[in-house]
């Protein structure tokens, strides 16, 4: 791969996947679906730009948060499709599915499936063999210890679930292991209570990485297939996104080790929408670190670099509409947690050039672009100093 991604290049379908059938929005199968009707759950930013994005396709949108569903108030007519974010429930999406006759995207097994840690990895080790850093998933403060002590130290604690780093613990020598063992178990539980706690392998990597991999319908086949967003490169603090940019610049072997843990992960889990996979670099090795079957936060980046921002990528493939996955402009994103914002810090932050400033969730979302990524990431370095 080029050091930098030439704008404007029409990306194309990366990975033909021909014996999977193909989600289509079939109103006739119970006469209460409403074919235009989609509903939204999940509370974060992301599920507020996923519902725009089908109200922008001319969908009637219902969007609600996690603590508002109940399929039991939901009578007389439902949504044909459900599209859901982080932390729904699953037996939820079962029981609209079930009862409701309403799709859910990308389907409620990979909702599940990637809802856990244990269970995506065992997809990525056990089924597809995919490189991943050696872990093992513990129910006690006791377990812990042990199994870090056999992993060999410093080991990464994080919850049983996806948590967008909360509950993230680096346990560095056998000093940390000592004090802060009940502390690092009782980070992680209180994000997972009723799941196993994962204690990872620590590696010095170079950085993270984020593929956004779209599933749809290619109109040049009329079948399913894959297309690739450049990829994301990312860099996190005490477990939580502080920077995101894209391209990365990956050497030739690293991309194509990337795109292939992409490929066959979604092709795993099935379905159709946007994937976000994430892998840590070291040098042209790539492993696998976890899958979500939705867009992701630090895809908010692609508002800014590519043709169709990836919320309403995965509108276009739940759909099977045709995707465009272009990059328009090499661009990056600095996360600001507690600041207060003030008039004058933002017009100091918004004279860095290309740069916008938006506020997501109580952080600062510093976004900018420029020739190149490193250029766009050091604008956006300036303009978050600002604020």
């Amino acid at each position: 791969m080029p050091e930098e991604q030439q704008p404007e290049q029409q990306s194309e379908p990366q990975q033909q996947l021909d014996n999977e059938p193909i989600t289509q929005l079939d109103p006739a199968r119970d006469l209460r679906c409403d074919p235009r009707q989609v509903l939204v759950l999940g509370n974060s930013v992301v599920e507020e730009e996923l519902a725009w994005s089908f109200k922008q396709l001319g969908f009637d949108v219902t969007h609600l948060c996690t603590t508002e569903i109940d399929p039991e108030d939901m009578q007389q007519r439902y949504p044909s499709l459900t599209v859901a974010g982080a932390g729904v429930d699953s037996e939820v999406l079962k029981e609209l599915e079930e009862r409701a006759g309403s799709i859910v995207a990308p389907s409620v097994e990979a909702q599940e499936l990637c809802s856990s840690r244990e269970g995506v990895r065992a997809t990525a080790t056990d089924s597809l063999g995919l490189p991943t850093l050696r872990c093992e998933f513990v129910r006690s403060p006791e377990e812990l210890e042990d199994a870090a002590l056999r992993l060999g130290l410093p080991v990464v604690v994080k919850p049983g679930r996806s948590s967008e780093g909360q509950g993230q613990t680096v346990l560095r020598s056998e000093e940390d292991l000592s004090v802060e063992v009940v502390k690092a178990w009782e980070a992680a539980a209180e994000v997972d209570p009723e799941g196993p706690v994962v204690v990872e392998r620590f590696i010095e990597f170079d950085f993270e990485l984020t593929i956004l991999a779209a599933r749809s319908v290619d109109p040049a086949t009329g079948e399913l297939a894959t297309w690739f967003c450049e990829p994301i490169g990312t860099r996190h603090e005490r477990g939580r996104l502080v920077e995101a940019w894209q391209p990365a610049v990956l050497s030739e072997a690293a991309a194509g080790n990337a795109r292939s843990i992409a490929a066959r992960i979604t092709g795993a889990l099935g379905g159709q929408g946007v994937y976000a996979v994430e892998m840590f670099v070291a040098g042209d090795e790539v492993y696998f670190s976890d899958a979500r079957p939705r867009p992701s936060l630090d895809g908010l980046l692609t508002r800014a670099t590519q043709r169709l921002n990836q919320c309403s990528l995965h509108a276009r493939a739940v759909i099977g509409l045709p995707i465009d996955a272009t990059l328009v402009s090499p661009g990056a994103m600095v996360l600001v947690e507690d600041v207060v914002p003030s008039v004058d810090g933002l017009a100091k932050a918004m004279s860095a050039a290309e740069t916008g400033v938006r506020f997501v969730d109580g952080a600062a979302v510093v976004t900018s672009t420029g020739e190149s990524a490193q250029e766009a990431r050091d604008r956006a370095t300036l303009a978050a100093s600002r604020l």
